[in-house]
């Protein structure tokens, strides 16, 4: 019974730590910077995986590839396209309450933004 009650008080403070992760789920919506447009994120997070979508610049949802939350680090993969041509945006942030900072760039680095977003629900 003493072994149990020392295991547990051991786990307490990894349980406390995962409760504290950030949790992205919602509707994230704000401007990238030199753009005049709105980034809106729909975004589902579970554990450290993270689905959903970011709208294009024409309000089009487009899927988030590779969704990742490690503490308050996000990072995304949102396949994407300009005038026709597939493309990759890498998408990174930090996590801050109802804040996430973004950095959003394509895969090969020719064009990228940043961006603060708030939640909106």
């Amino acid at each position: 019974m003493l072994r149990a009650i020392s295991i547990s008080i051991l786990l307490l403070p990894a349980l406390a730590w995962s409760a504290a992760a950030a949790d992205v789920t919602g509707k994230w919506t704000g401007p990238m910077e030199g753009t005049g447009r709105d980034v809106v994120l729909d975004l589902k997070s579970e554990g450290t995986s993270v689905t959903g979508t970011m709208s294009d610049s024409e309000g089009n949802p487009r899927p988030i590839t590779k969704g990742k939350l490690e503490d308050d680090k996000l990072s995304l993969s949102v396949a994407s396209e300009w005038q026709g041509s597939p493309v990759t945006l890498l998408v990174t942030g930090t996590v801050s309450g109802d804040t996430i900072r973004l950095t959003i760039q394509t895969e090969d680095g020719a064009w990228g933004t940043d961006a603060v977003v708030k939640k909106s629900n």
